[in-house]
């Protein structure tokens, strides 16, 4: 199987992943905006560069916009997506701000992949505190749209509320046990695939 990860600075739990998974026989492409944190990490894809981020986080801070930008950045990545072919894709990180959301779940429902979202906190997702125009209630009703017309995805957490949330309501939920989380993922891969 090959598996995709996108993750913004790819670290010990995604390392857990990639060796879980090569031990298996998996194919694993990592996807990431910054270097992974570990020298034996090597990331295939490239998102977006530093201006990238600089551009969405000042733009999403004025307007209360994240996850809404870095357009180009997620389209160089959904055409590599579209090259690789992957069975599965995991999306590890989502809170930080280096690719477009809508964007991404427009592409991956397009070409039908099944894909694993890892969640913490959903209203991270549409709320930013520290924004100067507060967006609150327009971008949960954006994101929740995006979510639920989002077919293939999955949700993972390790809490039960996460999953239960009005973001992940519409899809299936999994809770990663702590300490096994690389084991739990790749039961999760073969269960969506």
């Amino acid at each position: 199987m090959k598996i995709l990860i996108i993750d913004y600075r790819p670290g010990k739990e995604t390392a857990e992943i990639v060796a879980n998974a090569t031990d298996a026989g998996h194919d694993i492409y990592i996807a990431s905006a910054e270097e992974p944190s570990l020298p034996h990490l090597k990331r295939d894809i490239k998102i977006g560069n530093k201006a990238d981020r600089i551009i969405h986080k000042i733009i999403g801070y004025i307007s209360d916009s994240y996850h809404l930008h870095s357009t180009r950045p997620t389209s160089s990545l959904l055409s590599r997506i579209a090259e690789i072919n992957p069975d599965v894709i995991h999306i590890y990180n989502i809170e930080e701000h280096y690719i477009n959301i809508p964007l991404t779940a427009y592409v991956l429902m397009k070409y039908k992949i099944p894909t694993l979202l890892t969640l913490e906190n959903p209203s991270r997702i549409y709320r930013d505190t520290k924004a100067l125009i507060k967006r609150r209630r327009h971008n949960k009703e954006l994101f929740t749209s995006t979510f639920s017309t989002w077919e293939l995805l999955h949700i993972a957490s390790s809490s039960k509320e996460v999953t239960e949330d009005e973001l992940a309501a519409d899809h299936p939920g999994y809770i990663v046990a702590e300490g096994k989380e690389a084991e739990t993922y790749m039961r999760i891969y073969e269960a969506i695939r």
